[in-house]
């Protein structure tokens, strides 16, 4: 009984995901190596301009590895979650099919994400492999789990994301400041250690910088020992994951009919 239930659902957002692809990108895959290309190219030109502009690393090795290792959690945070957001508005006409409930778009989209960043993150690799910049790291479970933390955290905020937004219709906006006020303040481009200890402290919290941190841990022998905390990084994901799921619970009448 249970596993038909499960299979139902899944099928359920199997469908989903078919339709999100043919109506996002069309029904050839032109339109969906558009979509990969996007971020792709986002995150290649950042590292190629800041490399340019950062040749000397303190920590030595190549400074694009530096860069690309702060540049990869932002483009793996930014579109997962900001796309998620959309999930609902984007598709409130399958709600006239009993089946189709808020939660099984939300899932169905953040899978897609999900599959679409872990392609881009493949394709970049092999992109810098061709230029001859070496991405592989030091401890490869490490860099595995970082990334997957990361992509945890985008989805994780991307549900919230779709609740916020059903409320407050300008929230798209402001989830985009969010983002780059993150992203300026998360030491990308520069050793947090070369910020006095006031600013580092701030900067703790900021779970994008976490991710950084969690990523060149896997890099650099010895970093993020004295500011990386992946409990914290672990911790506010689930609990955004937990209110999205609460909000979504709360709100389903509202998702449904606004």
């Amino acid at each position: 009984m249970i596993s038909n239930t499960l299979r139902a659902k899944w099928n359920v957002i199997y469908a989903l995901m078919l339709r999100d692809m043919r109506t996002r990108f069309g029904r050839s895959y032109l339109g969906y190596l558009v979509a990969i290309a996007w971020p792709l190219v986002h995150l290649g030109g950042i590292v190629a301009v800041m490399t340019y502009a950062n040749r000397f690393l303190p920590l030595g090795g190549d400074p694009s590895v530096f860069i690309a290792t702060g540049v990869m959690p932002y483009v793996l945070c930014l579109y997962p979650s900001r796309m998620m957001g959309y999930s609902i508005e984007l598709n409130k006409p399958l709600f006239l099919f009993p089946a189709v409930k808020a939660l099984d778009l939300m899932f169905s989209r953040a899978i897609i994400e999900f599959l679409t960043a872990f392609v881009v993150v493949l394709l970049f690799g092999f992109c810098a492999f061709l230029v001859g910049v070496d991405l592989t790291p030091l401890d490869m479970e490490t860099g595995a789990t970082a990334i997957l933390a990361t992509v945890y955290f985008a989805i994780s905020v991307g549900l919230l994301n779709t609740i916020i937004s059903s409320i407050i219709k300008f929230w798209h906006i402001v989830f985009i400041v969010i983002m780059l006020s993150l992203y300026l303040s998360a030491g990308i481009f520069v050793l947090p250690s070369s910020f006095p200890t006031s600013v580092q402290n701030i900067m703790w919290y900021n779970p994008l910088f976490q991710c950084v941190e969690w990523l060149r841990s896997a890099y650099y022998e010895g970093y993020g020992d004295t500011m990386l905390s992946k409990s914290y990084l672990m911790s506010l994901a689930t609990v955004c994951l937990f209110l999205g799921l609460l909000g979504e619970r709360f709100i389903r009448g509202k998702l449904l009919s606004s």
